[in-house]
């Protein structure tokens, strides 16, 4: 092969880098590298460049110079009015701009407030700064290799293999309940790491995710002992100060002086978008890396299965990230109690941020702000195929009695005759009459104006399989998909899609 000269343009200025003789196995080598480093270099430069960055105030736009409709947002607007009277705020930032800014309730542009398990998502940041800063390892470094002090011979052996991914991805195997008796246990004891470290292994460390507060709080106990200053300090050096982030207030730590690293900070709303926006752009910040991106693209991608809901399906679970598609576009979040979210879609340029009262006394309602962030996406003008609408199909006249019996019973939020609709054998997904009833009870406020749409029916003599949705002014989702109806002593029953 003759000899060859490669050539790049960096910053409009023609480069000279190789004037080489190779063999062909080389220079193929040779150019996979080149378009390696050029793909590398266009990404950061499109992740880098903004018309500008939030310096100590956020540039504010109209929805419609940043591409989206005002009208659709108000949808947004009134979903909170009429469903979330927890709401204390809901921002919007796209392409950098703050489009929308309301404060509901007690809630003001100034006000700090505790933003819960939010605080999980920037201990998985600070996690990924040490990293970068080789004061940790890898993700698979050994967590027993920071807690010595707590092996003892009776500890279940499988203890030694869990690793800061097994804690980051809420993986660990620990028996454990965000809201039962051992939260409050631990809670209440004198030395956290130690109680948590001792639990019982349920699972084997990576075999499921089981979401717990606990592991959480080692991190940053992990984060102390790794740096050799506490986490907040950390945090204002390497993450908060860059940011220009001012009310950051971590206002809790345990008996033995440590920073809570699953809860406890507090924020503005405003500076919670700072944080998303931070991620939205891979971790730069006005040109320069804060958190690496291999670490933001790593802790934004599901790492494991977390959870299903009857409403609104399967979430995913990252680096103390969720991961949950918004309006069919990929998306991830920070999740707070009761209501405090920072939404990112990367898609559309767009971070949500939403912050709630925590202390309200009516049932948790946290989940139930999904179909807000897909009518905030929705809003987003953007050429996409057509929605498909819902077709009910034709049901026996029986069946029909059936369906409409129940749509009462629930349109009046009357859970005892809602429950004579459910057959006592009732099995759905490993979810028992007993666990339905209980999740219409808690659930009810917010699906008893949608309707029922039985989108698919095939009879089976006695019984038949149904596809059935829930639809109305807001959003239409999946309820019951795959779930059979049978008769008993005469009357139609729910019954579940498992064999008893």
């Amino acid at each position: 092969m003759k000899g060859f000269e490669v050539h790049v343009f960096i910053r409009d200025k023609m480069i000279k880098i190789f004037d080489l003789s190779l063999n062909k196995k080389v220079f193929c080598i040779l150019v996979f590298f080149i378009f390696a480093l050029f793909t590398e270099n266009a990404a950061s430069e499109q992740i880098k460049k903004r018309e500008y960055w939030p310096g100590k105030a956020w540039k504010t736009s109209s929805p419609e110079q940043q591409g989206m409709d005002s009208a659709k947002l108000l949808m947004a607007d009134e979903f909170i009015q009429e469903r979330l009277g927890d709401v204390f705020s809901l921002l919007i930032v796209k392409n950098g701009y703050l489009v929308f800014e309301k404060y509901y309730s007690w809630g003001d542009p100034s006000k700090i407030a505790p933003v819960y398990s939010i605080t999980k998502s920037v201990t998985s940041a600070l996690i990924g700064i040490a990293l970068e800063k080789g004061y940790l390892d890898s993700v698979d470094q050994k967590v027993m290799g920071f807690f010595p002090e707590y092996l003892t011979d009776d500890l279940d052996p499988r203890i030694k293999e869990i690793s800061l991914k097994h804690i980051l991805t809420m993986s660990a195997g620990f028996s454990w309940n965000d809201r039962g008796p051992v939260m409050r246990a631990w809670y209440t004891s004198e030395d956290w790491a130690k109680f948590t470290i001792h639990l019982p292994l349920v699972t084997n460390p990576g075999d499921k995710f089981k979401y717990n507060s606990s592991i959480s709080h080692l991190l940053s106990i992990i984060l102390t002992k790794s740096t050799k200053t506490s986490t907040l300090d950390f945090a204002k050096e390497n993450l908060f100060n860059p940011l220009g982030i001012q009310s950051a207030l971590w206002r809790h730590q345990d008996p033995k002086g440590y920073h809570i690293g699953g809860f406890g900070l507090n924020f503005t709303a405003r500076d919670l978008a700072r944080f998303g926006f931070l991620y939205l752009n891979n971790g730069y910040w006005d040109g320069k890396s804060i958190v690496p991106e291999k670490w933001v693209q790593q802790s934004t991608k599901q790492q494991i299965q977390a959870v299903s809901h009857p409403l609104y399906g399967a979430f995913g679970y990252g680096y103390q990230w969720w991961v949950k598609k918004v309006d069919g576009c990929r998306s991830f979040r920070a999740w707070g109690r009761r209501g405090q979210y920072i939404v990112v879609v990367p898609e559309l340029d767009l971070v949500i941020v939403v912050t709630s009262n925590p202390a309200l006394p009516h049932p948790p309602t946290s989940i139930h702000y999904n179909p807000l962030f897909d009518l905030v996406a929705a809003s987003v003008r953007r050429n996409r195929p057509p929605k498909r609408p819902l077709k009910a199909v034709p049901l026996p006249s029986d069946l029909k009695a059936f369906i409409a019996g129940f749509d009462q019973a629930r349109s009046n939020k009357d859970i005892l005759k809602m429950s004579e609709f459910i057959s006592d054998k009732f099995l759905y997904s490993g979810v028992n009459k007993k666990m339905a009833v209980e999740f219409l009870s808690r659930n009810m406020p917010y699906m008893s104006n949608a309707k029922v749409i039985i989108t698919k029916f095939e009879p089976e003599g006695s019984e038949a399989t149904m596809d059935v949705w829930l639809k109305d002014k807001y959003y239409e989702t999946p309820f019951m998909i795959g779930i059979k109806v049978i008769k008993e002593n005469g009357h139609w029953k729910w019954h579940g899609n498992q064999a008893h």
